[in-house]
């Protein structure tokens, strides 16, 4: 005989089925995660994932698959806080979540991290996941640390479900402007710091203004700037604040040189390409022919290729680099000055027939960086 189970045992029966799968070690994919909100929830690294389930490309999972989620200690390394990091730099530096960080090193506050600190880092023994590179005006792909924007979502909602803040999301994606465009993949990591362009000096808060639109005038990271002046809430500027602004990265000093004095553009930083790319840099439009100025003082080498078609690279002598592609003809090329003409605006390689423009791109110490802060600061 068949007795009826009464609600109060389909809630326990629901209780143990629940508790069985989450000790089975597995994870059934829905729609609109990723890996890394199922390793917060799981209280594992997208590393450990990605290895687990052999993923060849952590920002492809599709909703209905399976995965493993890994069991038992993870291996450990220590990292010393440096001044400008914050817990969710070191985080995603480390392949590991700001919750795994603070429960693994008793941290009452997740705001205030003290320079100089040692912090356990699980999982960080396997190294880090070795990122896809691509040619300038290509992209690069970094495993499962970005966010593909969709519309009505706001910068601190995207901020708020990866549980880093909206100031940090705003500099690493050159979000001053405080504007999101639906499809725009945004980087969920420290790509490093924004490049400096001055000697350093002061800068007085005016009335409305954000630590993010300072630092992007100055070209210097928010969290750089936060730190160089012992600023704990970035949300809390007052008016006829003066605020300290690091020195130059050695790029020869002064507010950089706009590229193409005139230009249109826009923040168009993480808009999708072919083949899963996403956009690296910011396109500048002019007519034809416009000058090309050089940035910075720097040694200029050139290329010609099939997709950048007349391409020019520029090192400081700091090491950071600037990218332009698509030229119609080369100008100075060795060592040169702030502002000499180092080519021309044109449509050549896969730009072929577009609108005349330079790809543009910035890159510190490796990854690419969102130009548009220094654009708009320059130009």
């Amino acid at each position: 005989m068949r007795v009826p189970l009464r609600p109060r045992d389909i809630i326990i029966l629901a209780l143990v089925g629940s508790f069985a799968l989450a000790a089975s070690g597995t994870h059934l994919v829905g729609r609109g995660e990723t890996l890394s909100t199922i390793a917060a929830s799981h209280d594992t690294t997208v590393r450990a994932l990605v290895q687990a389930n052999e993923i060849a490309n952590p920002n492809l999972i599709a909703a209905g698959q399976t995965l493993t989620i890994p069991g038992g200690e993870e291996a450990a390394s220590v990292y010393t806080v440096r001044s400008g990091d914050t817990l969710a730099d070191i985080a995603a530096r480390h392949g590991t979540t700001v919750s795994a960080l603070v429960r693994g090193n008793g941290i009452s506050n997740p705001n205030l991290i003290v320079i100089g600190k040692t912090l356990t880092v699980l999982g960080s023994a396997a190294g880090s996941l070795t990122p896809k590179t691509t040619t300038a005006g290509g992209g690069k792909q970094l495993p499962g640390q970005r966010h593909t924007v969709r519309s009505g979502e706001t910068i601190s909602g995207i901020a708020g479900r990866y549980g880093i803040s909206a100031e940090d999301l705003s500099a690493w994606n050159g979000l001053v402007d405080g504007k999101l465009y639906a499809t725009a993949r945004l980087v969920l990591y420290n790509p490093g710091n924004l490049p400096s362009g001055g000697d350093g000096g002061t800068h007085t808060v005016a009335s409305g203004e954000t630590l993010s639109e300072i630092a992007g005038r100055y070209g210097v990271s928010s969290s750089t700037l936060a730190s160089a002046n012992g600023i704990s809430d970035p949300r809390r500027l007052r008016a006829g604040q003066t605020l300290n602004i690091p020195g130059s990265s050695g790029s020869g000093g002064g507010v950089f040189t706009c590229p193409v004095p005139g230009g249109r553009y826009m923040n168009d930083w993480g808009f999708p390409r072919s083949g899963g790319r996403s956009h690296a840099g910011t396109d500048v439009f002019a007519s034809r022919g416009t000058p090309v100025r050089a940035p910075a003082s720097g040694r200029v080498d050139i290329a010609t290729g099939k997709i950048g078609g007349k391409q020019f690279r520029l090192t400081t002598s700091s090491g950071l680099r600037f990218y332009g592609s698509h030229m119609d003809a080369f100008g100075a090329t060795g060592q040169v000055s702030a502002g000499a003409v180092i080519g021309y605006v044109g449509d050549s390689g896969n730009a072929k027939g577009s609108n005349p423009h330079i790809h543009f791109e910035v890159h510190p110490a490796g990854d690419a960086i969102n130009p548009f802060p220094l654009l708009r600061a320059s130009c």
